[in-house]
């Protein structure tokens, strides 16, 4: 299968990356939010302090957990290392 300039396809199986992605990502978010939220509260935050304090660091916790996924799919061979392209 060749790869065209722009192309997107990170994954092993192309047809089946758009269903691992959103995998990734919400298996990424959920935890996120949740350690965020956790987090916050924890800290004695309360309303809109709370949400945007929460939001900032689960944007944070999720890129770092999404690493870990992408990590993972590539030891188990899911995500390619790296995607070429022809020139």
């Amino acid at each position: 299968m060749a790869h065209h300039a722009g192309s997107y396809t990170h994954f092993r199986f192309p047809m089946k990356s758009t269903l691992i992605s959103i995998t990734f990502i919400v298996a990424s978010a959920v935890p996120g939010v949740t350690l965020a939220w956790l987090l916050m509260s924890s800290l004695g935050l309360q309303g809109t302090l709370l949400a945007l304090a929460t939001v900032f660091a689960a944007m944070v916790f999720s890129v770092l957990i999404f690493a870990g996924w992408i990590a993972v799919g590539r030891a188990l061979g899911l995500v390619k290392a790296k995607a070429k392209v022809k020139t």
